[in-house]
């Protein structure tokens, strides 16, 4: 069961819609529950999580949901994880709200994606 309890809000950044993400949702990503695999370095780096939300360097339709959209902030830095980006997927629900599903670092795009929105492409 899904609990209600938000834990951080957000506005995103191309459509300046709210996002929130649940407590629950948030610490399975920490701890590797719900069909996620364990992501600790989403709260060392909530600070990129936030950017990938809120001023995304590129937005792609999620390859297997509609209702999802990957968000991506690049990322150069750190040892731990060099030349990555945070992947933070959304899902608009079915009553209404915007929901942080997971995040973590990811060497590249995914290809089945599809680009939505890029900060390159529109920089002009």
């Amino acid at each position: 069961m899904l609990s209600w309890e938000i834990l951080h809000r957000f506005t995103e950044g191309m459509h300046k819609e709210s996002v929130v993400w649940f407590k629950e949702d948030f610490y399975a990503v920490l701890k590797g529950k719900k069909d996620h695999n364990q992501h600790l370095e989403v709260e060392s780096h909530f600070d990129i999580v936030k950017q990938a939300i809120e001023e995304p360097n590129e937005v792609r339709q999620d390859k297997d949901y509609s209702n999802r959209k990957c968000y991506y902030a690049w990322f150069s830095g750190g040892r731990d994880f060099p030349n990555q980006h945070m992947k933070v997927v959304l899902e608009h629900t079915w009553y209404g709200k915007i929901r942080v599903l997971t995040a973590y670092f990811t060497s590249g795009l995914n290809s089945g994606e599809k680009t939505i929105w890029s900060k390159i492409q529109n920089s002009n």
